[in-house]
């Protein structure tokens, strides 16, 4: 693996020890731990530090009872359907995206309990605000997608990020976990990114079709009940239509993972289903090649995603119709309101709305174009 390739990947084995031994010094890490575990010490912090070796360890030390927690705190239910016959082991898992943590931080709590190995996770370098945010995200197995701002930067990164993972994936056996766009779906319309499947192309098979099938694409959608930050990405939604621009804190993606972990969520629902190369028709082109893959993914995550009431009864608010009253009560219909009502303007109330309404327009979309 050449030295570009290398700065993405996972820490190595020596950059694992070096990164455990400077986090023993880290307030910072100390305190952040200490958030979600207010009864250990730092003695016992440091202590469990030393028992790690690998980011394996890492993540069962210090991650596991995180997620374990937020699914028994937060949850009404959680089930995970579709690994039951997949090899996990060298795969390509491209995600829906609703929260910077849980959406894979769920999976790879559960290749824990049924004893598979942690998958490797997608991080934008943008995520690594100082170099504890750094040293913990790449001890949770994580690979880094740079995001240059010139457009031969841009190129560059995506050339090298392409074969990476088609490294990691075919020689190195792994596999990776990625998002379907550009950060997470604020507006609940999960739409797979033309441009990651061009990435993909970068590297690999003039045969698009061979390119594609040997990354053996898993299409992973999770649906929440109850939208994780739902509130801040309406509100975000509301300044970028009224700005055009939406500017971030500089710690305000680490204040999203830790609400994410806390919200109230409900029911959540994480499925997986084998991208079947054989139903999308390939014509070696590859601009018209991704949109065929893409539409292809969408078609699965649409028809995997998981309606709940929050989603019909935010249509019928939007809308002022009952078509899906049959799905609620009239006591349900007074809760939601009430937490909508939180909104805070009107703008982000119908943005919120919004949120939980298009999994339903695209879902109706889906069963359209299979009519027609």
């Amino acid at each position: 693996m050449d030295e570009e390739l290398l700065k993405i990947a996972p820490y190595n084995q020596d950059q694992v020890l070096a990164a455990l031994k400077w986090l023993e010094t880290s307030d910072e890490f100390i305190k952040g731990v200490q958030f979600f575990y207010p009864d250990w010490t730092k003695t016992q912090i440091v202590n469990k530090l030393q028992k790690c070796s690998t980011c394996a360890d890492f993540m069962v030390e210090f991650i596991e009872m995180i997620i374990k927690n937020s699914i028994h705190g937060t949850m009404d239910s959680f089930e995970i359907v579709g690994l039951e016959n997949v090899d996990t082991n060298n795969s390509l898992i491209i995600s829906n995206h609703r929260d910077i943590f849980l959406d894979s931080a769920l999976l790879q709590n559960h290749l824990y309990d049924i004893g598979r190995p942690f998958t490797e996770i997608s991080l934008g370098d943008n995520l690594m605000v100082n170099k504890t945010m750094k040293a913990v995200a790449k001890l949770n197995n994580m690979f880094t997608v740079f995001r240059g701002q010139q457009k031969s930067e841009m190129l560059q990164n995506s050339i090298n990020l392409s074969k990476y993972l088609r490294y990691a994936i075919t020689e190195k056996k792994v596999s990776a976990w990625i998002a379907q766009g550009n950060g997470r779906a604020k507006d609940g319309n999960d739409k797979t990114a033309q441009g990651l499947i061009k990435m993909l192309l970068l590297s690999g098979d003039k045969d698009i079709k061979k390119a594609i099938a040997e990354l053996n694409i898993l299409v992973s959608t999770i649906s929440f009940e109850y939208e994780p930050c739902a509130f801040e990405k309406a509100n975000e939604l509301s300044i970028i239509g009224k700005d055009g621009v939406y500017q971030k804190s500089k710690f305000e993606n680490i204040e999203s993972i830790v609400k994410g972990i806390q919200d109230y969520k409900g029911k959540v629902k994480l499925i997986f289903e084998k991208l079947d190369v054989n139903r999308i028709n390939f014509i070696n082109n590859r601009k018209k090649d991704a949109i065929s893959v893409a539409k292809e993914i969408d078609r699965i995550t649409y028809k995997n995603y998981q309606l709940q009431k929050t989603n019909y009864m935010a249509y019928d608010l939007l809308y002022g119709d009952k078509k899906y009253n049959r799905h609620y009560t009239v006591k349900e219909l007074e809760t939601f309101k009430k937490y909508i009502a939180k909104a805070s303007n009107e703008d982000v109330y119908y943005k919120l709305l919004k949120i939980y309404v298009n999994p339903i327009v695209n879902k109706e979309k889906l069963v359209f174009d299979l009519i027609h």
